[in-house]
């Protein structure tokens, strides 16, 4: 009788497994780094931790100017909450010169709407851009994009704990 009990308990254990699944992805956090180059040739590096489907916890921001071009150049981090709002990240300071690098930390982020996607976007001032046309946005107290600048944006992170529901196709 020993034995049928302890392979009873056995069964009743893998099927609890099964019926359960893998432990909750809130138990663990999930580092993500994203690089982007611009059509002109500088560049910018993010990194951040993914904690749960409706948090971010800080990070680092760069941007570095490569060009040598006497343009300054900026990083913009963003995430876009459940309901579409933007939420701004951080956004570095402009360069200073060739071959220069300007770094900020990222300030830790949560929305109860959940944050479905963090977006990287590299900018240089109106007047830089050799006839490419960008896009403008808000500057809200010096976060985010300054109307008029060229900026790029091919870098974007979808939330690992939002499942597959949330992907945008």
């Amino acid at each position: 009788m020993h034995r049928s009990v302890y392979r009873a308990g056995l069964v009743a254990a893998a099927a609890a497994v099964l019926a359960l699944g893998p432990a909750a992805p809130g138990w663990a956090t999930t580092t993500t780094t994203g690089e982007v180059s611009a059509h002109w040739g500088d560049r910018a590096r993010v990194q951040f931790t993914w904690t749960d489907a409706i948090t971010i916890e800080g990070g680092t921001l760069t941007v570095a100017d490569l060009t040598c071009d006497d343009a300054p150049v900026y990083a913009v981090v963003t995430a876009v909450a459940g309901n579409g709002a933007a939420v701004p990240l951080a956004t570095t300071p402009r360069t200073a010169g060739c071959g220069k690098t300007a770094e900020t930390r990222l300030v830790r982020a949560g929305n109860a709407a959940g944050l479905s996607r963090v977006t990287l976007s590299i900018c240089r001032p109106a007047g830089a851009a050799s006839g490419v046309g960008g896009f403008g946005g808000t500057s809200g107290s010096g976060q985010g994009f300054r109307a008029g600048d060229e900026c790029v944006s091919p870098y974007t992170a979808r939330n690992p704990y939002r499942g597959t529901a949330n992907l945008g196709f």
